[in-house]
């Protein structure tokens, strides 16, 4: 689907009445939801005791209650309520290979039993899984391991500052890059800013501002405002891993203005890596960041996976242990880097390229958007679908592109926000799983026979719109 296309879909659906769910079908949908998953009701509640919120993760909350998994394999999730569910969730993204690859899963226990989770030293898995990453990414000469897509965020914001000499940092609205206190601004919805930066002094944003997504003008005029700006950051796909798409050939006319202005591009590839292309929003969209940056995606879902990588003279600044007189973008992280990690990584990256599994999730990927359109056409429904690549976005209350300035627009937040949580339950109640109702994610055990049969179900749900 063309860009045009999808911007006029999306200014449709927020400029018309929201479609909803007919009442009973509701009530129904949830009634089933409380008898079917009793156990993980139970299990919330009884989390809810211990953990703030019930969940650790944004991904766990589902509409009325989250779900307790029991057991993973391919591309499906079992529950303790011995639900099988279709999985689209796929960790947020990085599970391309599918649930419990066994080749990978061997190759990993294998490193756990002889060099066990983490010891402190390195191991030949730091370098040649650096190595394995460098082939897909030529932009980065070298890699720092880290353990978290947030923290190899943070870091990329201090190298750039330290690099440049520079304070200023722009962001785009809507575009996510983890939780560290500089970055929590203008999240989801572009034009929010500070709205969910509780407990975060004001100060902070001294040196952060964000500008309007795909609009090229308002960054170079920003540029003169700023004057120093040390880094541009930005999704490639963009805001939310592309619910509100990127214009073509935006991110190459971001790299040209950065570059005019002494900055650094930072391509926050956390999504993009090996799901979109083997070389990420990089390669897919044709750019060369000075900065990548890497998340849970580079280690198939692996705890502690993250990493940076650069040029070799912007990384060289990276530096741990007690410093001397040179200026230098301070790091440590005792888990980093460490061989459990480090051998997922590796092979991972070697099996993704070697099943080929970015074009053949993409492949199916295109099925299902497809197929969703067609259904939605059916059921005369403003919905539409596109995918980029292995990630595909589903339009029904379009809550990420409401304008936050416009007084009509910005009170029908909570209502379509709401909308996308009876979806999501309505998913659920026919045996599938996404992100928030929202996005689907692919991988190589998605066959065609399951989306076929998962089309069918997404046309039995719109049936029960009103």
């Amino acid at each position: 689907m063309e860009y045009e296309d999808q911007i006029r879909k999306i200014d449709n659906i927020v400029s018309s009445p929201m479609k909803e769910f007919k009442p009973e079908e509701l009530r129904g949908i949830v009634e089933r939801y409380e008898k079917n998953h009793s156990k993980s009701k139970a299990a919330f509640e009884r989390a809810k005791k211990i953990i703030p919120g019930g969940v650790e993760h944004n991904l766990a909350f589902n509409f009325p209650f989250p779900l307790e998994s029991k057991k993973l394999y391919d591309c499906y999730m079992e529950t303790v309520d011995d639900v099988v569910l279709t999985d689209y969730l796929c960790c947020g993204g990085p599970i391309i290979l599918g649930h419990n690859y066994k080749p990978l899963t061997e190759k990993v226990v294998e490193t756990i039993q002889e060099a066990g989770s983490c010891h402190g030293i390195t191991h030949e898995m730091e370098y040649k899984s650096a190595e394995q990453l460098q082939k897909h990414f030529p932009s980065c000469e070298k890699i720092r391991w880290l353990q978290s897509g947030t923290e190899a965020d943070m870091l990329a914001l201090r190298i750039a500052r330290v690099y440049t000499g520079n304070k200023h940092v722009i962001k785009f609205g809507g575009h996510y890059h983890g939780w560290s206190d500089q970055l929590v601004y203008d999240l989801h919805i572009p034009g929010t800013k500070r709205m969910e930066s509780h407990g975060i002094p004001k100060n902070i944003y001294k040196y952060i501002d964000s500008c309007p997504p795909n609009d090229i003008e308002r960054l170079r005029e920003m540029f003169k405002e700023k004057r120093r700006v040390a880094a541009v950051i930005l999704e490639p796909m963009g805001a939310e891993s592309g619910a509100i798409p990127v214009k073509p050939g935006f991110n190459k006319q971001v790299e040209e203005l950065c570059h005019e202005n002494d900055a650094l591009l930072i391509s926050d590839e956390v999504v993009c890596a090996f799901r979109l292309d083997m070389g990420g929003g990089q390669a897919y969209f044709g750019y060369e960041p000075d900065l990548s940056v890497f998340g849970k995606i580079v280690g198939h879902g692996y705890p502690s996976a993250a990493a940076i990588g650069g040029k070799e003279e912007i990384l060289n600044t990276v530096a741990a242990g007690v410093g001397g007189g040179s200026k230098r973008a301070y790091c440590g992280g005792t888990l980093a880097a460490n061989p459990l990690t480090c051998t997922a990584a590796y092979w991972a990256i070697k099996f993704v390229e070697e099943t080929n599994a970015t074009e053949r999730a993409g492949k199916v990927a295109t099925r299902l958007s497809n197929g969703m359109n067609e259904v939605f056409e059916k059921h005369g429904l403003p919905w539409f679908s596109y995918n980029y690549n292995a990630t595909v976005h589903l339009h029904s209350s379009a809550v990420f592109a409401l304008d936050i300035t416009d007084p009509e627009q910005a009170p029908q937040i909570k209502e379509r926000k709401e909308f996308m949580e009876h979806l999501g339950a309505a998913l659920i109640d026919q045996e599938l799983i996404s992100v928030a109702g929202s996005r689907f994610y692919t991988n190589i055990q998605h066959t065609d026979e399951i989306i076929d049969k998962t089309l069918e179900k997404i046309d039995n749900i719109c049936s029960k719109i009103e």
